[in-house]
């Protein structure tokens, strides 16, 4: 008997809950989503030491990796995610490179700079059947940005799925030169 009440009790507040929830949800314009960054976010965002004006980002990826040995490998398509943290300004993602696991390089991405727009992102893919870069391949991502700017987020998505097995990981970034950490 308890348990039943405690049953009906939980759907009670989960049905109120739900209820609230959605007269709370609606659709924000733009000029809402603007002045809320500005009222709610805008007063805990400050540009400290973090802040900059651009940095090449090495990201390691693997286009496959062994599996039992290393006759065997799991081919894996691989996602370059390039996400710009900053609430206020774009960025500029100058150069994409993807390098192979002996240094050499296999594909430039970018036939022009490319605008990140604050709080969006991109993304670039090698196919699960391209396997030039290797178990040791990488990406070097130049960027810039015209004033300081919160660090974007640089993360590669590995995944493949065959023959009820699957596996996903996650890589990211590592800065290895910075243009500039000073604060304006």
């Amino acid at each position: 008997m308890m348990t039943k009440i405690k049953c009906i009790l939980l759907f009670s507040l989960a049905a109120i809950l739900l209820t609230c929830g959605k007269a709370d949800q609606q659709d924000i314009s733009t000029t809402d989503a603007d002045s809320f960054v500005s009222d709610s976010l805008q007063k805990f965002i400050s540009y400290s030491s973090n802040a900059v004006l651009g940095e090449t980002v090495y990201v390691p990826v693997y286009s496959h990796i062994y599996q039992q040995n290393r006759s065997r490998t799991f081919n894996l398509t691989t996602t370059l995610s390039i996400r710009n943290t900053d609430l206020n300004a774009p960025i500029i993602i100058k150069k994409v490179y993807y390098y192979d696991s002996d240094g050499n390089l296999v594909h430039r991405y970018l036939d022009e700079p490319q605008t990140i727009d604050p709080l969006s992102s991109t993304s670039f893919v090698i196919e699960e059947e391209d396997l030039r870069g290797g178990v040791g391949a990488n990406y070097l991502v130049l960027w810039e940005a015209e004033h300081n700017v919160n660090q974007p987020i640089f993360e590669a998505v590995m995944i493949s799925t065959a023959q009820n097995q699957g596996i996903s990981f996650v890589s990211v970034g590592r800065i290895i030169d910075a243009l500039s950490r000073t604060s304006e």
